[in-house]
């Protein structure tokens, strides 16, 4: 039987600074770290050199993202690869814990040859099928790496369903454990006027933050779409947009804005959100609005729950789990323009209503969105395939 001491666990998450994903990383390292395992986190150059005792770090995915040529992206991502993988072999690490979407192949490669190579394998699947509009690579062969795990971990329940009904996984492989929140992060908040400020806002106005990468499935145009309304109840709301566009062009909402006369009331940062500058952001919103059309698990979600900000969700199970109405967020019906206009205008007239639910929110995600926790959870996970 494996005690604490036998745990050596490699994180493989090559996106890390660049995608966002090294907060997610870095909290599951030191979770791991509190519960005892040894951990090494390999992840991309663009992940600032974590202040974690007893973390090994290497960023061996060098250059591997951005505009550059596809191919050398390509070449550097499968160089990046064979370099975890040696250290993985001379320092001895049993588990590889990859972090995955719904697969491309160089991925999916690296799994085979990790199975090859004796290791046992962990896969957390944070997208079951891709958001892209083709998918790179065919269900059949995701579910065939897949099923070469000893696990398969999701965030929720809506996302194991979809692992069983659309790629035939084994339920008895499959692993909930919930993704951690940020309050971490929450250091230094500043005050509502001074991020307004900042942000070229004016103190009085109230302010709807969309965050995040952009992408079709987030429902942009829709809350667009219902932006008119919420003006003519609420005459001072604004509109705050602020990420980077994902496989999609960002003049076609501008266009939305245009015609529907509200570019004015808009402030657009069209660009990635810098972790120093995340926390003015939410700063300066009254509300933080999800109108997602498809999503498995929201990071943005638990980013607004965890800096006391009430949220307004569709009603994917995915979002449910984690909300419920009135309580600790706002809930409209999935693509409902009115539905979502209605829950703004709600929130936006009813500060007290709005502060109460957003402490329960922050409750809710303290309790049952620890990081201390998640890593004692997925500790068990490696020991139950450690001691098979």
């Amino acid at each position: 039987m494996s005690t604490k001491s036998d745990i050596s666990v490699a994180i493989v998450e090559p996106n890390g600074g660049y995608g966002g994903m090294d907060y997610y990383d870095l909290g599951l390292c030191r979770g791991l770290l509190a519960a005892g395992c040894r951990v090494a986190l390999y992840t991309c150059d663009e992940t600032l050199v974590p202040k974690t005792p007893g973390l090994h770090f290497h960023p061996y995915y060098k250059r591997v993202f951005g505009r550059g040529n596809r191919w050398l992206r390509a070449i550097r991502y499968i160089r990046g690869s064979l370099a975890s993988l040696a250290m993985t072999i001379l320092s001895g690490e049993r588990i590889l814990h990859f972090h995955l979407g719904p697969g491309s192949i160089p991925e999916l490669l690296l799994v085979a040859m990790s199975k090859l190579l004796g290791k046992k394998i962990v896969i957390t699947v944070h997208d079951v099928e891709s958001f892209a509009p083709s998918a790179v690579v065919n269900r059949s062969v995701i579910a065939h790496v897949y099923r070469l795990a000893d696990r398969l971990v999701v965030h929720n329940l809506a996302s194991k369903r979809e692992l069983i009904e659309k790629l035939g996984m084994p339920a008895d492989t499959i692993c909930i454990v919930p993704h951690g929140n940020y309050i971490s992060s929450v250091i230094s908040m500043p005050e509502s006027a001074d991020a307004k400020r900042s942000l070229g806002i004016g103190e009085s106005r109230r302010v709807i933050l969309f965050f995040g990468q952009i992408k079709d499935v987030k429902g942009l145009d829709l809350l667009i779409d219902a932006i008119p309304a919420v003006a003519c109840e609420i005459p001072d709301v604004t509109l705050l947009i602020a990420g980077r566009p994902w496989k999609s062009d960002f003049t076609h909402y501008e266009a939305r804005m245009a015609k529907l006369g509200i570019l004015s009331r808009c402030i657009l940062h069209i660009r990635f959100i810098p972790n120093a500058e995340v926390a003015r952001y939410f700063a300066a919103a009254d509300v933080v609005v999800l109108p997602y059309r498809r999503i498995y698990q929201s990071g943005v979600l638990l980013m607004a729950m965890s800096y006391r900000k009430p949220v307004v969700v569709s009603d994917l199970q995915g979002m449910t789990e984690l909300v419920t109405n009135l309580q600790n967020g706002y809930v409209f019906a999935l693509g409902t323009k009115d539905a979502l206009s209605n829950q703004l205008i709600r929130a936006l007239r009813d500060e007290q209503e709005r502060e109460l639910i957003a402490t329960r929110a922050f409750k809710y995600v303290s309790e049952n969105h620890d990081w201390m926790q998640i890593g004692r959870s997925t500790r068990e996970i490696y020991l139950s395939i450690l001691s098979a």
